[in-house]
């Protein structure tokens, strides 16, 4: 078959470039409701690379809305099944998958990303995957959806707001780290995650957002039209689409410029417990378990700030698994 013929009708376009196209790379984070419609576009327009990230496994209740999967292919890897599906459809495209979690996959794969796409169902989920785009400078679309209610935001790094600027994600999400910290803690809220009731979803909003992210990277790939800068939310039962405005925030600390220069400061207190500067820092940045590292070490939270920090002023770097790069502040010591 002549790719001519396969992409004749999308070459009509204006502005259209197929070479373009199939000379790019997406990295897919999630081949769920939406992931799996957003790679059947992806594949289908002649995307030159497509690689798919998904731990998850294949389940019954998938199958109402996630067309690439079947019946057989219960308790199966998603990423791997539909790579499958995925080559199948067209041949022509290179389809890789990693059946990981997205946390576990090397900053490399990221880097290979023209574009980036989350189709994730949390919070935590997405604040990751904006830091690590942020991290590789790749443009990120992502979006979820509830019911028949749907949303999606584009993220240019350093251009334009980064999911952190925002101030929509609930407080619930950035307070949920503020009580007792440490593994006990983290055991606890994987095992409320795992308790948490599922989201009611529906095929026909899962199809819709999945083309809307799908035309959003198609537009940043190609370089035609303009972005979404803002963040939209789409009420699939009132046929009503919202744009909230967005505005970058120079303080954020994942994409922020000010973060990027020395001079930032968090004044601490030589007497402080360096468990008690977690805690600040959690509650500053909406972080689950913080480290501090200072000189290639990380500082115990049993040790007193006076212990760990022998000059007035020392750089760390906050580590977090909210986030996929550091954090760099400078430590001022206040008596």
């Amino acid at each position: 078959m002549n790719d001519e013929d396969r992409y004749s009708r999308q070459m009509l376009i204006p502005g259209w470039d197929q070479d373009r196209l199939s000379g790019s790379t997406i990295v897919l984070v999630g081949a769920g409701a939406i992931g799996s419609y957003v790679a059947t576009i992806l594949v289908s327009s002649g995307i030159g690379k497509l690689i798919i990230i998904d731990f998850d496994t294949i389940e019954v209740s998938n199958l109402n809305r996630q067309l690439l999967f079947r019946d057989k292919d219960v308790g199966k890897s998603k990423s791997e099944i539909a790579a499958e599906r995925l080559r199948d459809l067209n041949p022509k495209c290179e389809i890789d998958f990693i059946h990981k979690k997205m946390e576990e996959v090397s900053v490399s794969i990221y880097e290979e990303a023209d574009v980036i796409i989350a189709c994730l169902d949390t919070f935590i989920g997405r604040r990751w995957i904006n830091s690590m785009a942020v991290r590789v400078n790749a443009p990120l679309v992502m979006g979820g959806m509830f019911a028949f209610l749907g949303n999606v935001q584009v993220i240019k790094p350093h251009e334009t707001a980064c999911f952190e600027c925002q101030p929509l994600v609930p407080d619930e999400e950035l307070a949920q780290a503020c009580t007792p910290f440490g593994e006990e803690r983290k055991k606890e809220r994987e095992e409320e995650i795992e308790k948490e009731p599922p989201l009611p979803a529906v095929a026909t909003l899962s199809s819709i957002i999945a083309g809307f992210i799908s035309q959003e990277a198609l537009k940043l790939l190609l370089g035609i039209g303009s972005i979404l800068e803002n963040y939209m939310f789409y009420d699939g039962l009132h046929n009503a689409t919202t744009i909230i405005e967005l505005v970058r925030s120079e303080e954020c600390p994942t994409c922020g410029d000010l973060y990027k220069l020395e001079q930032i400061e968090f004044v601490v207190n030589s007497e402080e417990s360096v468990k008690d500067l977690i805690l600040r820092l959690i509650l500053t940045y909406g972080l689950a378990k913080p480290d501090i590292m200072i000189q290639g070490t990380i500082i115990s939270p049993d040790k007193v700030i006076k212990e760990v920090i022998k000059q007035s002023k020392s750089i760390a770097y906050i580590i977090d698994n909210n986030l996929a790069k550091p954090i760099k502040v400078v430590l001022q010591i206040k008596d």
